[in-house]
């Protein structure tokens, strides 16, 4: 085990650290700006310990070595991230308790909640058609990431929906939508089951694409590729819908987008099946989290404060 990050990285990647200050994250990992002589780097750490990480850190050794022949061997390279490699050209490194990555640093500005402007939209969906011009023809093993259509984790939720008097705080949130919650997983489980047996076009998608994972910086650039997937296109085309995160976007990105896949019409079913997995996700990972992960009292509150949206988003949406 590493005694500090400060040492890991000058052992892995030759890097003399100045300072490091953590920087706001999503759920999967922490962040970590490093400051060095060399110029500025982003450390990524998993704790292997949290357990609504540990599917996350499941899934590197599958799409990684796809991100990396991406960025090396398409237009995306100036839009997207991939890490930086070690000394002995590895994508990561581990310890008993952590696991890290290392990109470069990207400056800029993250767009968050803020709608995105007609300039970004454009460059949106420029990424998006040339990532789904790439499938099958790439070197590195996709098979790992075809989609399946896999709603197992609605067992999950439906077993801790019927424990929620365990935590008073999480049965509040969740009691007026025991009903609702309980129909879209249902239904949910019986679209999946449909589309597994269905024949579409799959393509590279990243599969979660929102405003936390965009920065502005020359260009804008896609970040955060864990969700990375072999999918039907409607995957990633599912965040430009109603009460999703670009839903004000969708006739100025669809314009772009048919300029260079003019044949693409929407697969209702797929699109259905894709807001509603998401949706339920969501609920679910935030459910896992507020259970099972040590959290502040602050960030519980977050947590339960997002829960509850997340319900009503998908009231709203049923």
């Amino acid at each position: 085990m590493y005694n500090s990050m400060e040492q890991m990285l000058y052992n892995e990647y030759g890097i003399q650290v100045q300072s490091l200050q953590q920087i706001p994250a999503g759920w999967s990992a922490s962040a970590w700006k490093v400051h060095s002589e060399c110029g500025d780097y982003f450390l990524k750490v998993y704790d292997k310990h949290k357990p609504s990480t540990r599917n996350w850190i499941a899934r590197i050794d599958s799409y990684m070595p796809v991100v990396l022949w991406l960025h090396e061997n398409t237009k995306l390279q100036k839009k997207m991230t991939a890490p930086i490699l070690t000394r002995d050209r590895t994508y990561k490194k581990e310890d008993s308790s952590f696991l890290y990555m290392v990109f470069p640093f990207i400056e800029g500005s993250t767009i968050c909640d803020e709608k995105l402007k007609p300039e970004q939209i454009r460059e949106v969906a420029q990424i998006i058609s040339e990532l789904h011009f790439h499938g099958a023809e790439i070197p590195a093993s996709t098979n790992s990431l075809i989609e399946t259509f896999d709603v197992s984790f609605c067992t999950t939720l439906s077993n801790r929906l019927g424990n929620i008097h365990a935590s008073a705080s999480l049965q509040e949130v969740l009691k007026p939508y025991m009903t609702l919650l309980a129909q879209a997983t249902e239904s949910l489980q019986s679209m999946g089951l449909l589309l597994q047996n269905s024949k579409m076009r799959y393509v590279m998608c990243h599969t979660d694409l929102h405003g936390w994972n965009l920065i502005q910086s020359k260009n804008l650039i896609l970040i955060d590729w864990e969700g990375l997937k072999l999918a039907p296109v409607e995957a990633d085309l599912f965040s430009f819908t109603g009460t999703f995160f670009f839903d004000y976007a969708w006739e100025d990105f669809m314009s772009i987008y048919q300029t260079t896949h003019k044949d693409y019409q929407i697969n209702v079913e797929a699109m259905r099946f894709y807001r509603l997995r998401r949706r339920l996700e969501d609920i679910h990972e935030f459910v896992e989290s507020i259970l099972f992960d040590k959290l502040t009292q602050d960030d519980m509150n977050q947590s339960l404060r997002y829960l509850k949206q997340e319900c009503e988003l998908l009231h709203v949406m049923c």
